[in-house]
């Protein structure tokens, strides 16, 4: 009877332990969330997350960098993928996205050169004034303007989405009140040639499971997010990345980090 029991334990550890390490952790080039510091390592608000929460998982598998299209592409595709971080939006939601959070809220901003004195009331005025965008590649904000029957420049990562708007190749950058004095300052920009031109959005950021990922799996996280939330844990990287930004960054369950 023992030994019965014992290859009910052993075939279900290594069951459990084997359907944990086959998730596969995908994120792109997006700080302050997700991104590589000076020493080449991935870092990020939501990278902290993600860690903390493979801590409570179990989950050994290491985080994967890569373009936020082909990152989308295998997540549509594949079971049992984690993608951070992601906006939640209808489209997603109807893909059978699963989603875990929401880990931070950002003001999703319409940004200009300064020098040019862009000023946006509506969409409207980005039509009449046949003003260009540059948004990254499968990134929502893109397919957001697309949809509106805009026209959209698509690069693999915001880096090339802001130096396009230096160099006037485009007239507007789509980014966020938290990530783009960020971005500037890494590709080298003083974010004090960056005019706000106009704030279209306000919406949540997830880590994103997909479709086809086990419902038992998606519970799992979705406890381990919940329990952390009773803990400090949020307020201490909340303390964390507002000394690293130089930014006041707060914590709420309900929108996760953001910016007064």
């Amino acid at each position: 009877m023992k030994s019965i029991f014992l290859y009910i334990f052993l075939f279900v550890f290594f069951t459990y332990s084997s359907s944990a390490n086959s998730f596969r952790i995908l994120t792109n080039e997006e700080p302050p969330t997700n991104y590589l510091d000076k020493n080449k390592i991935i870092t990020g608000i939501t990278v902290d997350i993600v860690k903390k929460l493979q801590e409570e998982l179990n989950l050994e598998n290491k985080i994967e960098l890569m373009t936020w299209a082909r990152a989308y592409n295998i997540a549509q595709n594949n079971a049992n993928i984690a993608l951070f971080t992601a906006g939640k939006t209808s489209h997603r939601i109807q893909e059978g996205f699963y989603f875990i959070g929401p880990v931070i809220t950002k003001k999703h901003i319409l940004y200009s050169k300064l020098n040019k004195n862009i000023s946006i009331n509506s969409s409207l005025d980005i039509k009449s004034k046949d003003l260009k965008i540059a948004a990254m590649r499968g990134d929502w904000r893109a397919k957001y303007f697309k949809d509106k029957g805009f026209e959209v420049y698509e690069t693999a990562n915001h880096e090339q989405n802001i130096k396009k708007l230096m160099l006037e190749r485009v007239d507007l950058w789509t980014s966020s009140n938290i990530e783009a004095a960020f971005i500037a300052k890494k590709a080298g920009i003083k974010v004090s040639s960056l005019k706000a031109s106009y704030e279209f959005k306000e919406i949540p950021s997830y880590i994103m499971l997909s479709k086809d990922t086990s419902k038992e799996d998606v519970r799992r996280w979705q406890k381990a997010f919940y329990d952390l939330q009773k803990t400090d844990f949020f307020e201490k990287i909340a303390i964390k990345w507002s000394l690293i930004l130089d930014i006041d960054l707060q914590y709420s369950k309900y929108k996760g980090f953001y910016k007064n």
